[in-house]
């Protein structure tokens, strides 16, 4: 978890030494925001004690995790639609990791395909416990799309290393953008000023001459 939290820190920490401001970060609204606050509480229940051992978990549990990552992948395409002085594009990019993860978990009956060598590497033994729920199941020959699973090991180094996906990569990478923009050091004016010169383009349409950004 520290691992896909990293990028984020990194880019904000960047962002502040070049005079931008935690602050505006904050206020940045997030829509569907409760949504996303609700499929994470979900999650938290469902693959710890108590809930882990129940037998309606073992059977339902993967498919209510699935369906927490639709509703994840639904919020992150609301962001990413296109709003009047908004950047949009690091919303896309988180998405598109998000998908590639809802995708190959539902093809996987509601588990995440986890390379066995990757987490050795990681823990030094595959640590699936299959007296409780779990979100990963051991990629096999009857596992689709395994180049889609969990199949990259964190370095050992970093504290509380995982195993993570492509998707994860690029769902971390997409907050991260996301998080330098809204804290760089960017006036509001400019902010919108270069969206509007951005969606201009893609419209081929020249952007107005003449003036200067604030």
């Amino acid at each position: 978890m520290l691992g896909l939290l990293a990028p984020t820190i990194i880019a904000i920490g960047v962002a502040l030494a070049l005079g931008g401001s935690l602050r505006e970060l904050l206020r940045s609204g997030i829509r569907g925001w409760p949504a996303l606050l609700a499929a994470f509480a979900v999650e938290l229940v469902l693959y710890n004690p108590p809930v882990d051992r129940q037998v309606w978990a073992m059977h339902i549990g993967p498919w209510i995790w699935l369906a927490t990552k639709l509703v994840l992948l639904a919020v992150l395409i609301w962001n990413a639609a296109p709003a009047t002085g908004s950047v949009s594009w690091p919303w896309r990019l988180a998405a598109v990791g998000v998908g590639l993860n809802t995708l190959v978990i539902a093809l996987n009956e509601g588990h995440m395909p986890q390379s066995e060598a990757a987490a050795v590497a990681v823990w030094g033994a595959s640590h699936l416990d299959a007296s409780r729920l779990q979100n990963v199941a051991p990629i096999g020959p009857q596992t689709l799309l395994p180049w889609l699973g969990d199949v990259v090991p964190e370095p050992a180094w970093l504290p509380r290393a995982n195993v993570v996906s492509a998707g994860d990569i690029l769902l971390a990478l997409g907050v991260a953008c996301w998080a330098f923009v809204k804290a760089a050091p960017l006036t509001r004016s400019r902010r919108r000023t270069l969206v509007s010169f951005a969606g201009t383009s893609i419209n081929g349409a020249a952007p107005p001459s003449g003036g200067s950004a604030n």
